[in-house]
């Protein structure tokens, strides 16, 4: 007996669907079928609008996710794009200044940077090939960065201004006052100008530039401005510190001196420090 209701168990939930069918289609104008249908409505509107209340929410949140990524994206992008103009304006202004040099300069890009200490060092993306050799000295267009120390067919290294065996005559613009402008002691904001005499006016503000007693920078190549002067107790000579002309951080083009002029009366128009 069991066996049979097993085996005839889905004509008799066919017929006990079609029977109740039968029955609300005969009765489906009657009062209380009304009812039923309007109270199954209304729970089936107030489901319906809990989900959708929900979808809405979800794709709330998944919107707002779409919108901060696409956010963080255009902010990145807008950064790249400053960056990459601030480097195109910087390349504008050397090469505008290239034009009025009185030697002959090889462009290059600064590709690694660790300018700071005694075994660091600025690498270019120019060698031999290009004509680079050990001791020419390497310039932006605001001043001084160092002289070339290493050098492979592609590649050279720069021995920056702060390395604490660079050194450089130099002079006070106004005044001729002459001294070694020197890495050690240096801090990555600031040069020490050394042995001037202590009965020189110094004063902040003034330009130190390039003397012609150096045998690899040119002379009148800025160096840096006058940022604070002391002297020891019993010394002679002032101990003055210079703001460098070109920061070494926020410089991405040089050009190295490839072969110095001859005596001229004329000098390269550097532009003011500012």
């Amino acid at each position: 007996m069991i066996e049979l209701f097993y085996r005839l168990r889905p004509f008799i939930l066919l017929v006990g669907l079609l029977t109740i069918s039968l029955v609300v289609m005969a009765n489906i104008n009657h009062s209380l079928m009304w009812s039923v249908r309007a109270q199954t409505l209304k729970l089936v509107g107030a489901i319906e609008y809990r989900m959708n209340w929900a979808t809405e929410i979800l794709l709330s949140i998944n919107e707002n996710q779409e919108l901060r990524s696409a956010n963080l994206k255009l902010t990145t992008e807008l950064a790249r794009l400053r960056i990459a103009g601030q480097q195109n304006e910087q390349l504008r202004r050397a090469l505008g200044w290239q034009q009025m040099y009185e030697f002959e300069t090889l462009a290059a890009r600064i590709i690694a940077r660790e300018p700071y200490g005694a075994t660091n060092f600025l690498t270019l993306n120019v060698g031999s090939d290009q004509g680079v050799e050990v001791n020419m000295a390497v310039i932006s267009h605001k001043g001084i960065l160092g002289r070339i120390v290493h050098v492979s067919s592609g590649y050279s290294q720069v021995m920056p201004y702060l390395h604490s065996q660079f050194h450089v005559p130099a002079m006070i613009d106004t005044l001729g006052s002459i001294g070694i402008v020197s890495g050690k002691d240096s801090t990555p904001d600031s040069l020490i100008f050394h042995d001037v005499v202590k009965t020189v006016p110094v004063q902040k503000g003034q330009r130190v530039i390039t003397h012609e007693a150096s045998e690899i920078f040119p002379p009148n190549i800025p160096i840096g401005t006058i940022a604070g002067f002391q002297t020891q107790p019993g010394g002679n000579f002032w101990t003055i510190k210079l703001r460098p002309a070109s920061p070494l951080h926020t410089t991405h083009f040089a050009f190295i001196i490839l072969r110095r002029a001859e005596r001229t009366d004329s000098i390269p128009d550097f532009p003011p420090i500012n």
